[in-house]
């Protein structure tokens, strides 16, 4: 009987966790929201399985679906429906109109709305870099999604996401968040590529 009322009680923690951790991302995905216009400064970094294999540090606008990123390596424009990538070392730059899922990719914050269709979810409490913080582990309920895991560390004292882990195939994406400026005044054409600083950039249209 000890044995039974052990199991049920794990079952239902389990599922008031899981409860929690949908609770805990809305919670978050409304933080942001709250923001505004967010910039934020990052580190990402490519494993294949547990083997580093580049880290790069950057920055980060986002407002609503816009984004501009830029590191050393690389400087993308997105206004919301074009995609500008430009590689700074052979000035050329790609255009092009992704979907949701391609940009999944590229936007960290694109779990503000994937992690509502599609995933079970569960969380605990742990510690990162010396904060208190809720680890969401989502898993894709559908083996074809393009982010079959996912691992969100969300800071306890007010929801602000701190590190995302993606996992595609045996490859995993982590995105750790140094810090996030709400309230910015971000234009449109922050989201666009500037023409004027790249002159003599080569642009191919692949839309």
């Amino acid at each position: 009987m000890r044995k039974i009322l052990t199991i049920i009680l794990l079952f239902l923690s389990l599922g008031s966790w899981a409860q929690n951790a949908k609770q805990i991302l809305d919670a978050s995905a409304a933080r942001i929201k709250q923001m505004g216009d967010v910039q934020a400064s990052f580190t990402a970094t490519s494993f294949n399985g547990t083997t580093e294999v580049a880290s790069t540090k950057g920055i980060m606008y986002l407002q609503g679906k816009k984004m501009m990123l830029s590191t050393n390596d690389m400087k993308m424009w997105y206004n919301g429906k074009t995609l500008w990538s430009l590689i700074p070392e052979s000035d050329e730059v790609n255009m092009s109109t992704p979907t949701e899922r391609e940009m999944a990719h590229v936007n960290p914050y694109s779990f503000l709305g994937v992690y509502k269709k599609g995933y079970k979810m569960t969380a605990k409490q742990t510690k990162l870099r010396g904060k208190d913080v809720y680890e969401v582990h989502l898993v894709a309920r559908n083996a074809k999604n393009n982010a079959q895991e996912m691992f969100i560390d969300v800071a306890k004292s007010d929801y602000t996401p701190l590190c995302i882990r993606i996992r595609q195939d045996n490859d995993w994406n982590r995105i750790s968040i140094h810090s996030l400026q709400g309230n910015q005044h971000f234009t449109d054409a922050d989201f666009e590529f500037p023409k004027n600083e790249y002159p003599n950039a080569d642009i191919i249209d692949l839309r």
